[in-house]
């Protein structure tokens, strides 16, 4: 009776490891499953809201809004910087925006929606760094030469690069509320 117990013990502890492999390998099928495919509702992270308080903006100096991983460059422009943009001076790679990322009401000279206010990712478009406020009031890439004006056109330089790249976005009526749309 002991050997038949044991192999029924024997035969349940197989069983049981069989069971538990089983259950492993469905849970790694799973994990695998779930991260491979996106099931959340497609309105989830579509898209970001950015409130902006009259004292975060003064004229004619950039700030960067950040949430979760999202970078957002904005620049209030004055009447003046609009000005000096439009007859810019300098060398521009791409001056009409022909060959860069942008919504269809960006394709003109200030590349915005509205002349006042600016809006981009707040990444350059030669290694995707972030972009940093340089002395002579134009933005540079920190990784690289890359160089951008307030209208985030790429100044001439050594190596090729687009502008840098404009979302779709939106303001509220009085330019407080700022949301940006994921494709």
């Amino acid at each position: 009776m002991s050997s038949i117990n044991g192999l029924t013990q024997r035969a349940l502890l197989s069983r049981a490891i069989k069971y538990l492999a089983g259950i492993a390998i469905l849970s790694i099928i799973f994990v695998l499953i779930d991260f491979l495919i996106d099931i959340r509702p497609k309105n989830v992270f579509a898209s970001y809201h950015f409130t902006i308080k009259d004292n975060e903006l003064t004229f004619d100096s950039p700030v960067w809004l950040q949430q979760d991983n999202l970078t957002i460059l904005l620049i209030k422009r004055s009447t003046k910087l609009n000005q000096q943009l439009t007859k810019t001076p300098k060398v521009l790679q791409d001056r009409d925006s022909h060959s860069s990322r942008q919504p269809d009401y960006a394709k003109n000279l200030l590349r915005s929606k509205d002349q006042a206010y600016f809006v981009s990712y707040a990444f350059g478009t030669d290694f995707n760094c972030p972009l940093e406020l340089k002395e002579d009031q134009t933005l540079k890439e920190i990784c690289g030469s890359a160089r951008y004006d307030f209208a985030g056109r790429a100044v001439s330089g050594n190596n090729q690069f687009q502008n840098l790249s404009i979302p779709d976005y939106t303001f509220n009526q009085d330019f407080s509320r700022l949301t940006i749309f994921i494709d």
